[in-house]
């Protein structure tokens, strides 16, 4: 049965965010390839939730009220609205801190910390509640399950560095490393889907012809139409396009490739999302990275990133995402550093950019729109 929520109508109150380096609103932007407006329209349609005005309050339902930079996911929502009904009085959705709250980068968000957990900017109001009442944090626990890696203990913490599979998120996206976060977090909630789902756990191992969980996961594969896939590739877990090209040898997990994408041969595209029309040249590897529609690459690694639409990035040039000082990667924000709390975090190319060969970016640095950067010569 479809839980849905007719006696509630929601808000979405305009912030004038703009993101750079891209210099859009937030509502503009891409999750899953899919603009984030869109996103939120969908997710309260799908709950018989209508979007209103502030001043469009009838006072005869409910009140939802968000902030436009706000992702989430139906499962995040049903749960907040759940339990708001039960308390029967005004409450903020909090997120007790975990990896989703961590691997999200919330110090580039405009959220309460409340000590045990994030406060964000979706509240609700029952009926017939004074819209200027203080709401009570209504504290959810997101982590459903967790993506375990090793590395040494000389660069993470305990040798274990955690990503958050679970269908319950909810992001602010309010700069870039917010985006990439969001991207690669509702990519992992379709791994958190299969995980709860045992029926359709066992409808794959049947087709598999076997219970190995990565023979099952190469059958939990979406593609598209007219697609020309090379027969030694491999695909696990990922949604293919349309009119896609995959060449022989390469490997997509846990991926979404956008329509008409070109992945050449021996490349590597692992919980990544690749806009229309992107492209990776022979041995490109693309992992944990946000690729805008037309980005264009031959580098040989691109790593927990974000690549602009009809962007370039060549062979020869590194994103670094590691400080090997030890310290976080910082961001910058209206002029601000911030301790972004992730040990690995990548770069942002801007739309339109170009990024020459023998170039290095440091960690958490952002290329603007249109940019060209080629390495100085010396004489």
């Amino acid at each position: 049965m479809i839980r849905t929520f007719p006696f509630v109508e929601a808000s979405i109150v305009s912030s004038q965010t703009i993101i750079s380096p891209f210099m859009e609103s937030p509502q503009n932007l891409l999750i899953l390839n899919s603009r984030l407006e869109v996103h939120q329209r969908r997710t309260l349609d799908s709950l018989g939730i209508s979007i209103i005005t502030l001043k469009g309050q009838d006072g005869k339902k409910g009140q939802l009220i968000l902030k436009d930079t706000l992702f989430f996911t139906k499962e995040l929502l049903v749960a907040f609205l759940d339990e708001s009904m039960k308390l029967r009085q005004p409450t903020q959705c909090a997120v007790k801190k975990g990896a989703l709250t961590e691997r999200s980068v919330t110090p580039t968000m405009d959220v309460d910390d409340l000590g045990e957990s994030i406060g964000y900017r979706l509240y609700y109001y029952p009926l017939n509640c004074d819209l200027h009442a203080k709401p009570k944090p209504l504290v959810i626990n997101a982590d459903e399950y967790t993506q375990e890696m090793l590395f040494p203990n000389h660069m993470v913490q305990e040798g274990v560095y955690r990503a958050p599979i679970t269908r319950k998120i909810i992001v602010q996206i309010e700069h870039w490393a917010n985006l990439w976060a969001c991207n690669i977090a509702a990519l992992l909630a379709n791994i958190a889907e299969l995980k709860r789902n045992r029926f359709r756990q066992l409808c794959l191992a049947v087709s598999a012809l076997s219970t190995n969980q990565w023979r099952v996961s190469s059958k939990n594969v979406h593609i598209g139409k007219r697609c020309d896939i090379h027969p030694t590739a491999y695909l696990e877990n990922s949604v293919i396009g349309d009119d896609v090209e995959i060449g022989a040898h390469s490997v997509v997990r846990g991926s979404m490739i956008g329509n008409k994408s070109v992945i050449h041969n021996n490349c590597t595209v692992a919980y990544s999302v690749l806009g229309e029309g992107s492209q990776l040249r022979d041995g490109a590897n693309v992992t944990y990275s946000l690729l805008f529609p037309g980005a264009f690459t031959t580098g040989s690694f691109i790593n927990v990133s974000v690549m602009g639409r009809n962007s370039f990035f060549p062979v020869g040039s590194v994103l670094a995402d590691f400080r090997i000082d030890g310290k976080h990667v910082t961001l910058s924000k209206n002029g601000k550093i911030i301790d972004s709390g992730q040990t690995f975090l990548g770069c942002c190319i801007g739309h339109g950019a170009y990024i020459g060969s023998g170039i290095v970016i440091p960690p958490g640095r952002e290329v603007p729109n249109d940019a060209k950067l080629l390495p100085s010569i010396q004489g």
